[in-house]
């Protein structure tokens, strides 16, 4: 505190002689001891004199409290911005040496939904409920599951394949003859053109002798052919013309239009069908004038339309025919199947 008055009282560049009695009185009335000195002791200034250190160090104390009370008193906004900026000081520091770390904000997982808006949509109407009239339960017929027809692979089974031809000609006794006495080079398709040009320089005495040999042929066929038949049951017979229907339909769908397998087996045990008003029509008119003069070609179209403009009443001649024919077939199935099947 001294030291403090003494640099105050230096800088203030010393006091006035009023001023200084006064700061000294002060500080003579607060100090008990001196007080009472003064006035019980001897003269004011021999008291002085004796106590000259005591009364300075008490009156710098004095002036040092007196102009840090002046200090404080004209200068109080002064503290206020001391301590603003006091204050404002941590936050400088934060921003200069510690970087804010930029906080990331939890989104919420989308579930299946778009996230709602901050807008609040309006509540929808709620759609009123349609009474809707309970469907009568339709019973439902049961489908007769038909049985499924054999396939492609055994239909060639039931086909009956190993049936004996019976056609034969002249020029096919011819080749194999030729085929067995000469041997050219080049496979079948090279003798088959020298076949074919030695049948060619052949005389019509020659030819002929060929095709009588073709016609005996194709008796002795004809029997082997009979025979085989006789060998299997008629039913297996019926099956196996059915099965070869089934195949050349087959091939004919798929674009194959030549035949692979021979025609229907030939058996008068087996029953024949029972034919329609309009192939007795065809049957009737076929050897008329009005049709024979016409082309091959123009003949089933010319019947078709003659067919067409005939009346019920002239229809009725072959609509009769062929309810009898229907009644025969039904007479001899049961018959066939009576006599055969088991």
């Amino acid at each position: 505190m001294l030291a403090v008055g003494r640099t105050r009282l230096a800088a203030s560049g010393g006091l006035s002689l009023p001023k200084l009695t006064a700061i000294v009185a002060r500080a003579i009335a607060r100090s008990g001891p001196l007080a009472s000195g003064i006035l019980n002791g001897p003269a004011p200034q021999a008291f002085v004199k004796a106590n000259l250190p005591l009364i300075t160090s008490i009156a710098l104390r004095e002036y040092a409290t007196a102009t840090k009370a002046k200090a404080t008193k004209k200068k109080p906004a002064a503290k206020k911005k001391a301590a603003t900026t006091k204050k404002k000081a941590p936050a400088k520091k934060k921003t200069t040496v510690k970087k804010k770390t930029p906080v990331r904000r939890t989104v919420a997982k989308k579930s299946g939904t778009r996230r709602a808006s901050t807008k609040t949509k309006k509540a929808a109407p709620k759609k009123k409920k349609k009474v809707v009239a309970k469907k009568k339960k339709v019973v439902k017929k049961k489908k007769v599951v038909k049985p499924k027809q054999p396939g492609i692979l055994s239909l060639h089974k039931n086909a009956l394949k190993d049936e004996p031809s019976t056609t034969v000609t002249a020029f096919n006794l011819f080749f194999s003859d030729f085929y067995k006495s000469n041997k050219i080079a080049g496979g079948v398709s090279e003798v088959g053109k020298a076949a074919g040009a030695k049948w060619k320089t052949l005389s019509e005495a020659e030819k002929q002798a060929w095709s009588d040999r073709a016609a005996v042929e194709k008796e002795k066929r004809k029997a082997a052919h009979a025979a085989w038949v006789a060998q299997h049951n008629p039913i297996e017979i019926a099956a196996a013309n059915e099965a070869r229907q089934r195949i050349l339909t087959a091939r004919r769908k798929k674009g194959h239009i030549k035949r692979t397998l021979p025609p229907k087996i030939k058996d008068d045990r087996l029953v024949t069908r029972a034919l329609s008003a309009y192939i007795f029509f065809i049957k009737d008119m076929s050897s008329k004038p009005e049709v024979t003069a016409i082309n091959r070609d123009g003949r089933m179209k010319k019947m078709a339309e003659m067919w067409k403009t005939l009346t019920d009443a002239d229809k009725k001649k072959y609509v009769d025919l062929a309810a009898r024919d229907k009644t025969r077939y039904a007479n001899e199935k049961a018959e066939f199947e009576k006599k055969y099947k088991n």
